[in-house]
C-alpha cells in the first residue's frame, strides 16, 4: 500500500513552492484507525465463488508499477499472506529468500488471480518483478514486526508474555506532525484513485487534477496548506502558459508539477509511491507490449484480406467459367450461322446455273 514506502520520507527539509524536495504524500489524521485483522483470504473465495470459481482479474499499469482495478486489494492482501506462509525469515532482506519460495509465492497468486496488461494476460519477467516488490514491502514489515518484538526479551517465554506496544505507532505519528503534505486518500493506491476518476472516454485526470484527488477532502478543505498552494501554483502556471502565444510545445500538467514539488531520486512526486522515472526496461516493455498488440491487429486485418481475396477469386473463377462458357456458345452459334450462310449461299448458286 501507499504508506509503508512513505512512512519512510526524510523528514527535516522545509520546501518551498518552487523547488520542493520533500513530499510524503502521508495522512495527518489524528484518528484511531481500527486494526483490520489478520488477512485470511476469506472475501477472495467469496468473489470467486460468485464468478464460478474463475480466477479473479487485476490490472497492471507498467508505467506506475502498481496493480490496480476493483480486486487489489484482495491481491496485496493476498501477497502478504503468502509472504507469511512461504517466504524464510532467517534471512535480512528480501533479495536473500531463496529463489524457489519467492516462485512458490508467485505461482500461488497466479493460482486465483489473472495479471493483465490492457486486454492481455501478462506473466513475464516485469510483472513477476513489480509483484516481488510488493512482497519485499511486506517482508520488510512483518519481519520489522518480529524483529521488535523477540529482540526484546531473552526468552521465548518473556516475549510470549509481552506482546508488542504501541511505541511504533507513537514515532509515526511524531514523524506525521512533522510534515508539510498530506494525502487524504488513506490506504487507497494513488493509482486506484486515478482508475476510479477516469472520463466517459476511458482518460484518466491529468497530473495536477491528480493530485486535487488525493490532497483534497470531500469538503473542500486541504490536507494541508502547502498542497492547496502547490495546487493553485500549477493552475496558474498552466493557465499562463495556454495564454502565451508560442510557437513552443506548452508544458504538461506533469511536467509542471514537477517543477513545483521538485523531483526525488526513484520516485515521481504527485503519483504516490509506485511509479517511478521511466526505465529503459520498462519503456521496453511497454513498446513490446504495445508492438505485440499491433502485430495482432495486423495479423487479423491480413487474415480478413485474405479471406476476401479467396472469396474473390472464388467469384472470379465463377465469372470466368460464365464467360468461358459464353464465349463457346457464341462461337458455336458464329460456326452455325456461317455454315448456313455458305450452305444458302451454295444452293443460290447452284439454282441460277440450272
Amino acid at each position: 500500500m501507499e504508506n509503508s514506502q512513505e512512512n519512510n520520507c526524510r523528514i527535516g527539509q522545509t520546501p518551498s513552492i518552487e523547488g520542493s524536495t520533500n513530499e510524503c504524500d502521508l495522512p495527518t489524521s489524528s484518528k484511531v484507525r481500527k486494526g483490520r485483522g489478520k488477512f485470511k483470504g476469506i472475501e477472495i473465495f467469496k468473489k470467486m465463488k460468485g464468478y464460478n470459481n474463475s480466477k479473479l482479474s487485476v490490472q497492471i499499469d507498467m508505467e506506475c508499477r502498481r496493480p490496480f482495478g476493483e480486486n487489489v486489494n484482495g491481491l496485496v492482501g493476498e501477497i502478504g499472506r503468502l509472504v507469511s506462509i512461504y517466504a524464510s525469515f532467517d534471512v535480512l532482506y528480501w533479495c536473500n529468500v531463496p529463489e524457489d519460495k519467492k516462485s512458490k509465492i508467485y505461482e500461488k497468486i497466479w493460482d486465483k488471480f489473472e495479471l493483465k496488461v490492457g486486454d492481455e494476460i501478462f506473466n513475464n519477467a516485469h510483472v513477476r518483478e513489480i509483484i516481488y516488490e510488493i512482497a519485499c514491502r511486506r517482508y520488510r514489515d512483518i519481519r520489522r514486526t518480529y524483529y521488535s518484538h523477540y529482540q526484546a526479551y531473552e526468552t521465548d517465554e518473556a516475549r510470549l508474555q509481552n506482546p508488542p506496544n504501541d511505541a511504533m505507532s507513537e514515532r509515526n505519528k511524531a514523524n506525521r506532525s512533522k510534515q508539510l503534505i498530506s494525502h487524504v486518500t488513506g490506504r487507497k493506491l494513488f493509482k486506484q484513485t486515478s482508475w476510479t476518476e477516469r472520463n466517459e472516454e476511458g482518460e484518466e485526470p491529468p497530473a495536477h487534477e491528480l493530485w486535487r484527488l488525493t490532497h483534497q477532502k470531500k469538503d473542500g478543505s486541504w490536507g494541508s496548506e502547502y498542497s492547496r498552494q502547490v495546487y493553485e501554483t500549477v493552475g496558474d502556471k498552466l493557465e499562463e502558459s495556454s495564454s502565451q502565444s508560442c510557437s513552443l510545445a506548452a508544458p504538461t500538467p506533469e511536467e509542471v508539477l514537477t517543477s513545483i514539488v521538485g523531483q526525488r531520486s526513484g520516485h515521481i512526486r504527485g503519483r504516490g509511491c509506485g511509479p517511478r522515472p521511466t526505465l529503459k526496461s520498462v519503456v521496453t516493455a511497454a513498446t513490446i507490449a504495445g508492438l505485440q498488440a499491433q502485430v495482432k491487429n495486423k495479423d487479423e486485418e491480413i487474415s480478413q484480406m485474405k479471406e476476401m481475396i479467396s472469396k474473390q477469386s472464388e467469384d472470379m473463377a465463377v465469372i470466368q467459367e460464365k464467360l468461358e462458357n459464353q464465349r463457346e456458345e457464341l462461337t458455336t452459334h458464329l460456326e452455325n450461322m456461317m455454315n448456313q450462310r455458305f450452305m444458302d449461299m451454295m444452293s443460290q448458286f447452284q439454282n441460277r446455273h440450272l
